[in-house]
């Protein structure tokens, strides 16, 4: 079972080819969790994108490849090991939402 804290969205993969998408959102980051259709339960496995959301109220998000969690799309292979990166995760963005605050306005 896939960790439900944070849980943003969760919807048919917009891929159009099966499987389902979460989004779990923290302030202005999240993570986009993919699992397509497998032909056997042994070879689940989920794709996961660091994201950034544009819009406070929307769903729209960008893939963001310049945090210090991935500069790619990582893979899981078992539930266990995607909920501990997501729990690691919620706290680097926590951290990430303080820290950018402390930032000047670029204006």
């Amino acid at each position: 079972m896939i960790i439900q804290d944070n849980l943003f969205l969760t919807r048919a993969n917009p891929s159009g080819q099966g499987g389902f998408q979460f989004l779990y959102r923290v302030n202005d980051y999240g993570l986009s969790a993919l699992s397509g259709p497998q032909e056997e339960i042994s070879m689940i496995h989920w794709e996961v994108e660091i994201i950034k959301f544009t819009d406070s109220k929307t769903a729209g998000f960008e893939t963001c490849h310049t945090t210090e969690l991935a500069n790619k799309t990582l893979k899981f292979y078992t539930d266990k090991s995607l909920n501990e990166f997501i729990q690691k995760a919620f706290q680097y963005f926590e951290e990430l939402n303080s820290l950018e605050k402390m930032l000047p306005d670029e204006t």
